[in-house]
């Protein structure tokens, strides 16, 4: 009997019978074929240009060699950068990373670190909440950081923000009402700004009701301590000002305290006002900022027994327009009250009062105390963007995890931001041109990309970088500290990039 065996155009491999004189296709799995690869595995078609530009700027910023000095294995490297690489390229989907790299060029890239383990990751995070990673980062971070930014870290903002969950018995939770306007459950996140770049140099959790000057006094020996930066000057919310801040900053200290006076008992908040009220209409104390006109006054005051200066405003815009909103939907209220009061509510919506040792004027205090919406702007991007919320860890070292995560991709994420602003680009639009770049990973251990469209093209020469035309990947599964050199020019002959 006479038997041969033929490929067919569809792949398949058949036999062909002279006795029968019929064909009949060949199993994968049989004995007579076995190692001669005729089944070799398809090709894989993922992702490439959102990963590929990622990597370049993290490269160029310097993350590439900061992972070398804060993880030790090469493990801990590529599960951080896959991790780092789906918060930031996800752009709030709720993607699970597992999910991300499978669909990613990234899943080529995770040596023996299998994608399955990359949903919940325990152990990464468990790594990641170590204080001596954070240590280790934000010193490194610091260095890298003064190599563009000569100044980075001398001058800091301090605050803190609340975040929300309905986790129960999570280590950092407690009741706490400031910051959303109710009681709620909640851990909070101080947050330590570079006055000049708003970027994070450090930050620490602490339950929701622990709020006082004690909490900034010790992030600022934490800084300190850590990373050798001596904070000159702090600026604070009013769930800050205590009794023990303001005697801890008072006129003549060498640090430096603004911050905003809260409007209850015990500070002379409405009684300043009651003071200056005839000086409001004088053009004197006048001035504009960002398209608002401010009344602001300077005045010397004592407060718990402490010589202190107190800035007095009134955004005139905020008092008109919001003053404006409130009478037309009270009037019965409001034509109720003495005129005192009316006169009071006229302004009331566009008043505050701020506090600090320095002796300016009104009108460059209120532009420091403004600079701290840089932090409010950190915070919410964080959040937005790069899943800051919700705390989806259970221990007190994985949450602590957590967060050092999305304040590095956070970190990562503003500077990109700032890259492609400078272009008038949103991130939004590069990342969703970029994602159209796809290659094909074929049975000879090529990767083969794409001819990148003209939008492709536009996003990677504003990144300074270059679209490969392929790339060979051999035994890559076993060696994973290819993964953190993957755009470095020094390559191994096992993993070459050739620029078409």
């Amino acid at each position: 009997m006479a038997r041969a065996a033929y490929s067919s155009r569809r792949q398949d491999l058949v036999e062909y019978s002279s006795v029968d004189n019929q064909f009949q296709k060949v199993a994968a799995d049989d004995p007579r074929i076995a190692g001669q690869d005729l089944f070799p595995a398809p090709g894989t078609h993922t992702v490439f240009g959102d990963a590929y530009l990622l990597l370049h700027f993290m490269q160029a910023i310097g993350i590439s060699g900061i992972l070398s000095d804060v993880f030790a294995s090469d493990a801990d490297r590529r599960r951080f950068l896959c991790h780092s690489l789906h918060s930031i390229l996800k752009e709030g989907a709720r993607i699970t990373c597992d999910l991300f790299v499978g669909k990613s060029v990234v899943s080529h890239l995770t040596g023996d670190v299998p994608v399955s383990s990359l949903r919940t990751d325990t152990a990464f995070f468990t790594m990641m909440g170590d204080d001596n990673v954070k240590t280790r980062f934000f010193q490194a971070w610091v260095k890298a950081m003064r190599r563009i930014y000569p100044d980075f870290g001398r001058g800091c903002y301090v605050d803190s923000t609340p975040l929300p969950n309905d986790a129960k018995d999570k280590p950092f939770n407690a009741l706490c009402s400031h910051g959303v306007g109710h009681v709620a459950v909640q851990t909070r996140l101080v947050l330590v700004l570079d006055e000049a770049t708003g970027l994070p140099v450090w930050f620490t959790l602490i339950p929701g009701n622990v709020l006082d000057v004690n909490t900034i006094m010790q992030v600022m020996d934490d800084v300190k301590d850590t990373l050798d930066i001596e904070m000159s000057s702090v600026v604070l919310d009013a769930g800050y000002v205590t009794k023990a801040l303001v005697q801890q900053y008072p006129i003549g200290a060498e640090k430096k305290m603004a911050a905003r006076m809260p409007a209850k008992k015990g500070y002379p908040y409405k009684a300043l006002y009651e003071e200056v009220k005839d000086k409001v209409g004088n053009g004197k104390y006048t001035f504009v900022r960002n398209s608002h006109m401010y009344f602001g006054y300077r005045k010397k005051i004592t407060l718990f027994g402490t010589e202190t200066w107190a800035y007095v405003y009134v955004d005139k815009f905020s008092a008109v327009v919001n003053g404006t909103k409130w009478i037309s939907e009270h009037p019965k209220e409001y034509g109720k009250i003495k005129m005192k009061e009316k006169t009071w509510t006229e302004v009331s919506f566009g008043y505050f009062v701020l506090l600090s040792n320095e002796d300016k004027t009104p009108a460059a205090l209120l532009d420091d105390y403004f600079e701290r919406t840089d932090i409010e702007s950190v915070i919410k991007t964080g959040k937005e963007y790069v899943n800051l919320l919700p705390l989806c860890k259970w221990s007190e070292t994985t949450i602590s995890g957590k967060i050092l995560l999305d304040i590095i991709d956070l970190n990562i994420y503003l500077m990109l931001r700032k890259k492609m602003s400078g272009a008038k680009k949103a991130l939004t639009e590069m990342f969703g041109a970029v994602q159209s770049l796809m290659c094909h990973y074929d049975k000879n251990g090529i990767i083969k990309i794409e001819t990148p469209n003209k939008q492709v093209k536009e996003m990677a020469k504003l990144m300074g970088a270059k679209i490969p035309a392929y790339m060979k990947l051999s035994d890559f599964e076993k060696n994973g500290a290819q993964f953190n050199s993957w755009l470095s020019e020094k390559c191994s002959a096992k993993f070459s990039i050739i620029v078409g």
